[in-house]
């Protein structure tokens, strides 16, 4: 297979009675990720947060091949949260072993023809527009040789092959949305992008009400054990974490100082049982209405 390098974000999604979400990422061949990501809204505050370890693979073959440091979630045009899941950057190895970078979320993002007056669904549809060229040559490429193996360090062929959360408020309250493009294996064929409104959900898709968390994770890892009744991580952590843990489990709601501290348990806990894919530093990212996003970056 023609030699090139992807980043991709594991993913799992874990559809719960509660709204917690967290997404698990890696980034693969010359850079791929690893990343623990979480989306938490409550009133007209949201917040995204995901850990900062990349994991290095060559996208023939999915072995890692080295970590890095990566920042996965940016604010847009001054007041809309966006991440990046699956793919993360593209690089191709060209004569002379000169690499050359075909893709990279931070960069890519940040030239889309975005205006001050655009709405998240606008930019929803504008990165679905855009990155469609991207991976379709991609997909080409390396399909030009042979069957491509499954795209993801986890070998699920379930999950998208890239992905971006897209969230910030409007007039009516909140809005997030799941850009993805996912690949059907089975006849080796490339879908074209889908839109996805996550919040505000749709009716009767859960009885919460004050706290939205949808979360994605490691089976059995941190958040999972969090997230179960009566188990011992649950018990201690209401404990040590009886107000901002208590929100997510009994939906109770928080203000941005909670869901931030929220995010940081969660994605800390992940960290903690899961270090090979996940590691320091933290990226928290809130955007609240009539205010520029904030982000803050924590080393432990």
């Amino acid at each position: 297979m023609k030699r090139n390098c992807q980043g991709f974000h594991w993913l799992r999604i874990l559809d719960k009675q509660f709204f917690a979400f967290i997404a698990i990422v890696l980034l693969y061949c010359p850079q791929a990720s690893g990343t623990a990501f979480v989306v938490l809204v409550s009133g007209n505050v949201i917040v995204f947060g995901a850990d900062g370890k990349s994991i290095d693979a060559r996208a023939d073959d999915m072995n890692p091949i080295g970590t890095r440091v990566e920042q996965k979630v940016l604010i847009l045009n001054d007041r809309i949260l966006v991440s990046s899941l699956g793919v993360g950057r593209i690089a191709r190895v060209g004569g002379g072993e000169k690499t050359r970078i075909i893709y990279e979320f931070d960069s890519w993002i940040k030239s889309l023809p975005v205006k001050n007056t655009s709405s998240v669904q606008d930019v929803a549809e504008i990165i679905a527009k855009e990155c469609a060229p991207i991976f379709r040559d991609e997909w080409a490429f390396l399909s030009s040789e042979g069957p491509v193996p499954i795209q993801n360090l986890s070998g699920d062929p379930s999950l998208p092959w890239v992905g971006y959360y897209i969230g910030g408020n409007e007039i009516l309250g909140p809005e997030v949305y799941f850009v993805a493009i996912y690949v059907d294996w089975t006849s080796e064929q490339l879908n074209s992008p889908t839109i996805t409104q996550i919040y505000p959900p749709s009716k009767g898709v859960t009885k919460y009400h004050n706290i939205f968390i949808r979360r994605n994770s490691a089976n059995g890892g941190g958040t999972d054990q969090l997230f179960t009744t009566n188990s011992q991580t649950q018990r201690k952590y209401l404990k040590l974490y009886d107000k901002e843990v208590g929100a997510a489990i009994y939906d109770e709601p928080l203000d941005v100082e909670g869901l931030t501290k929220l995010a940081r348990i969660m994605l800390t806990l992940e960290i903690e049982t899961t270090p090979k894919r996940f590691d320091f530093p933290i990226t928290v990212c809130s955007a609240v209405p009539n205010q520029r996003p904030t982000c803050n970056t924590y080393e432990h």
